[in-house]
């Protein structure tokens, strides 16, 4: 059995972690009931960290705590979600901008790295590391505008929006349109112009807005909506 917490670092940060990212991949899905003790089995710990865990979730709206009845992944809200989306693409447009300014050929070299990556992971249809990638390819940016408050905030909006994100990418041809944008986005910075580079990336942020909304729209079997 793969050993999910690293035992030398603090177990709620990554017991938080860990849960967050099977609520926004849907390991978890909308409606799922939390079983503390299932949870406190399967990562080898307390339940104190799962409480901790489960607390912050539901500040981020992600899980559902009813006393008395009880806990359960926090059903998909449409229009919360499209509020996260907007509240998205304002914030990293924000970072960008300042990024395309602070932009580096060693941050050229990790963008490229994670676009060839993400690009791989099509061919082999690793859908969850494909993810990642996107979203650290996000990161890489926001982080290189030096806003940490944004990036904060961006972590907080960005879990509902993720949750829609991992099954609007299984539209067809989302996937290799997103390695296409994400070209176009590092090819603008690489070439220094900051009015074409935020072109791009609006025009990617978007169409991954559009795509999530086709998601909604179409009120998948996969989703779970209010």
């Amino acid at each position: 059995m793969t050993q999910l917490i690293d035992r030398r670092l603090s177990t709620p940060p990554q017991v938080y972690d860990l849960l967050r990212n099977r609520i926004q991949s849907s390991e978890l899905p909308p409606g799922e009931k939390i079983n503390e003790r299932a949870l406190a089995d399967w990562l080898g710990v307390s339940r104190t960290p799962i409480r901790e865990a489960i607390r912050r979730l539901a500040g981020e709206g992600l899980i559902t705590v009813i006393p008395n009845v009880g806990t359960r992944v926090a059903l998909v809200d449409p229009a919360r979600v499209i509020e996260c989306c907007i509240i998205r693409i304002t914030l990293e447009m924000v970072a960008f901008t300042k990024a395309a300014s602070a932009f580096t050929v060693a941050a050229g070299r990790q963008l490229e790295t994670l676009v060839v990556e993400q690009e791989h992971t099509i061919d082999t249809g690793d859908t969850m590391r494909n993810m990642e990638l996107d979203i650290e390819f996000h990161r890489k940016i926001v982080q290189l505008s030096g806003f940490g408050i944004v990036e904060e905030l961006l972590q907080t909006v960005m879990g509902e929006v993720l949750r829609a994100r991992h099954l609007s990418i299984k539209l067809p041809g989302r996937s290799r349109a997103t390695i296409t944008e994400h070209r176009a986005i590092l090819a603008a910075l690489q070439s220094g112009d900051p009015v074409e580079s935020a072109a791009r990336m609006q025009y990617h942020l978007d169409q991954s807005f559009l795509s999530i909304q086709r998601v909604l729209e179409m009120k998948s079997t996969l989703l779970a909506v209010t």
